[in-house]
């Protein structure tokens, strides 16, 4: 019980993750999301002690995979043998297009994607996600260009409802979308986790 309340808090975190207007939720799921969150807290140190276990295992193999999104847009992704998509994750952000998480589920992926006719350009776009960023979590970092690509990242630390979590973020284009490509971890796996979650993010490909 105590992962998937884990993973509903951070779901419900970047609930506003697009940067296109779309359906608020009900009252009742939000009131639902916050009572979820609450009770994260009262798990974190427990699911940190079970999951120091998952940052001592050696390397899995990866193998690239084909994921399918909400939008019907493939995905290839080169994943470590023990992940997997996670069921359901639109009832916790409505605004991904797909995520993914480690057996353990101590780790995640996600990705929002929209539609490049709807904004000027790359930069423009970046700059949304940047706003909405330092809004969510009073974050000013600044997303760095990765050489020779049309890719941006950034990482940074960030605190959810006492739950001290560091998250990995790309935005970048697509022959026809630009994605928010985003993996996060707690913050005491974050040093052996980040090469792994940049792997299967540099991975990425759109079909």
């Amino acid at each position: 019980m105590k992962k998937s309340v884990v993973l509903s808090l951070l779901g419900f975190t970047l609930l506003f993750a697009g940067c296109t207007q779309k359906k608020e939720n009900s009252a009742g799921e939000s009131s639902q999301s916050a009572s979820t969150s609450s009770m994260a807290m009262t798990s974190s140190t427990e699911m940190n002690q079970e999951s120091t276990a998952s940052s001592s295992e050696s390397a899995l193999p990866s193998s690239e995979q084909t994921i399918t999104g909400v939008s019907g847009t493939n995905y290839k992704i080169a994943l470590p043998s023990n992940w997997q998509e996670v069921p359901d994750f639109t009832s916790l952000n409505p605004d991904n297009d797909f995520m993914l998480s480690d057996a353990l589920e101590t780790k995640y992926l996600a990705a929002v994607v929209e539609s490049k006719q709807d904004f000027a350009d790359l930069e423009t776009y970046l700059g949304l996600v940047q706003e909405n960023l330092a809004t969510s979590f009073d974050t000013t970092a600044t997303f760095l260009p990765i050489p020779d690509t049309k890719a941006y990242f950034v990482d940074f630390p960030a605190t959810v409802e006492g739950l001290n979590i560091h998250y990995i973020y790309y935005v970048l284009e697509t022959e026809n979308n630009y994605v928010q490509l985003y993996g996060w971890t707690l913050e005491s796996l974050y040093d052996s986790s980040k090469d792994e979650l940049t792997a299967i993010m540099n991975s990425f490909k759109e079909e």
